[in-house]
């Protein structure tokens, strides 16, 4: 009797399934599928994120325009230092100060190192940041990735149909579609539960202190909530989406069905925590 999970069975067994060539791509996942008995599991789960590539659109793995973390051609130096440290990115969009709509370069942190040990207070980032790669919504992330690595870009501007800033994809993003999450030392490793906690003020009741960067589905699983995350990710990019663009995020009050949120601190941009009241 022969053991099936011996190296050299597991070849003749592979060799077997490929004896017959699959004719479309169904029947070529069906092969990878069935073949977990000779392949790691790890593999098999990266050659299934390969084959959905193509069927990804790059609108389902870009970060949406209401989460993107970004800078305008007119800041100052003090003010992107800012966003860099506690962003913790390596590269930025920066949008037009005359069309805040539009993507007119992309900064990368590196360049301004120079201005840096220079103790420059002032610096143009007109003259350092790169020229964008756009990418329609509509494009596949296969075709995307093909452009990522042609163009040795890491990054990339989704835009709509009318030409207008929708997102932003990069190389991680894509990856990740293929590999699985990919964290580094930058990323949130603690548990969930830290993104919510209650506040503390022994007047309020049904009151939480939420991180902007909560899971909607977290929220709505912990809190018992039903707010749709089919276009935005986050609490903060629900309630960036609910506003649109303001001049001052600091102290808006949305209210949406029996929720009352209150951004407790953000900056230009970009909300970093917000309360949560349910009436």
């Amino acid at each position: 009797m022969h053991d099936e999970s011996s190296p050299s069975w597991g070849m003749r067994g592979l060799r077997k399934w490929l004896g017959t060539a699959p004719e479309t791509r169904d029947e070529l996942l069906k092969l990878v599928q069935d073949s977990r008995r000779f392949l790691e599991p790890d593999t098999v789960a990266m050659l299934e994120g390969v084959f959905d590539l193509p069927a990804t659109k790059i609108r389902e793995v870009m970060t949406p325009r209401t989460a993107m973390i970004s800078l305008q051609e007119d800041d100052e130096l003090l003010d992107i230092l800012h966003v860099l440290i506690e962003s913790a990115h390596s590269r930025f969009p920066v949008f037009s100060s005359d069309q805040p709509d539009n993507v007119v370069g992309i900064l990368l942190a590196k360049d301004l190192l120079p201005f840096l040990t220079e103790k420059a207070s002032k610096v143009d980032i007109r003259v350092l940041m790169r020229q964008p790669l756009f990418v329609p919504e509509s494009a596949r992330s296969d075709q995307v990735l093909r452009m990522l690595k042609n163009t040795q870009t890491h990054i990339a501007v989704v835009i709509d149909e009318y030409g207008t800033t929708s997102g932003l994809v990069t190389l991680e993003d894509i990856l990740e579609e293929i590999v699985g999450e990919i964290e580094d030392e930058h990323d949130m490793v603690d548990e969930e539960a830290s993104y919510i906690v209650p506040d503390d003020d022994p007047k309020t009741a049904n009151t939480w202190l939420v991180q902007a960067l909560t899971p909607i589905e977290h929220f709505n699983n912990l809190l018992d909530a039903d707010f749709p995350d089919d276009e935005v990710e986050t609490m903060g990019g629900l309630l960036l989406q609910e506003i649109g663009l303001v001049s001052d995020l600091q102290g808006q009050v949305i209210e949406i069905g029996d929720w009352e949120f209150t951004i407790v601190e953000a900056d230009a941009r970009t909300i970093h925590l917000i309360r949560a009241v349910l009436k």
